[in-house]
């Protein structure tokens, strides 16, 4: 029997100096991220962290991620977390990485804009 497990972190606060306008690099701003990992395979999981994927591990990736920039876009943010989720755990098959900035510097009263990414392993 084929299963898929689906590992994920919602809503991870991480602090940022992304955008375009010269502001947002020097002050840096909040921004959410949704991680959603997808694993395949033939059997139940060992039931030890060496056989999963470890949420933890992947708030500290997408924080390290963000401590690297800065990204003038969001989408650059979003693609090099998944990069480095796809990098980091051979587990995961597919990962959707979506990236919310709810401070965006427009006219308009939003509750937040984004972006989301989703990529497959190849293989």
């Amino acid at each position: 029997m084929r299963r898929t497990e689906r590992v994920f972190v919602q809503n991870l606060a991480i602090h940022g100096f992304h955008g375009l306008i010269p502001a947002e690099k020097t002050l840096g701003q909040k921004f959410f991220a949704d991680i959603e990992c997808l694993v395949t395979r033939d059997s139940p999981p060992s039931d030890t962290m060496e056989d999963a994927v470890d949420y933890g591990k992947l708030c500290d990736l997408a924080h390290d991620v963000s401590a690297s920039g800065p990204f003038n876009l969001i989408e650059t943010l979003a693609e090099r977390i998944a990069q480095a989720v796809l990098e980091t755990f051979p587990l995961v098959a597919n990962v959707r990485v979506q990236v919310r900035k709810p401070n965006a510097p427009i006219r308009h009263f939003i509750d937040h804009v984004g972006v989301e990414i989703e990529l497959t392993r190849n293989g």
